[in-house]
């Protein structure tokens, strides 16, 4: 069966996006943090530095999800948007 995206939500795609981003930085913040507090040799940047630059890409990616949902959706009222199949799953009998 072909389905097809007609529309995203652009908020809720941004804000999805920013989601997936910050769990995929964690991990890098928190070496990054670690290494800052344990006195590696590192540049000269304190750990306000860090979690500013950490906040303001959260930010741009969450802008970013919105912009990319909102060209989404103007190319999808003209072309029709992206098709994909999908498979009927029966559920398991109990």
């Amino acid at each position: 069966m072909k389905k097809r995206v007609k529309h995203i939500a652009v908020a809720q795609f941004g804000k999805m996006l920013a989601a997936v981003y910050f769990i995929a930085m964690l991990p890098v913040l928190a070496i990054v943090l670690l290494a800052i507090l344990t006195g590696v040799e590192m540049p000269p940047v304190g750990v306000g530095v860090v979690i500013l630059f950490a906040v303001a890409y959260i930010v741009s990616v969450y802008l970013a999800g919105m912009l990319s949902a909102w060209i989404y959706n103007i190319a999808a009222a003209r072309l029709g948007g992206v098709e994909y199949t999908v498979n009927e799953i029966a559920l398991p009998a109990k």
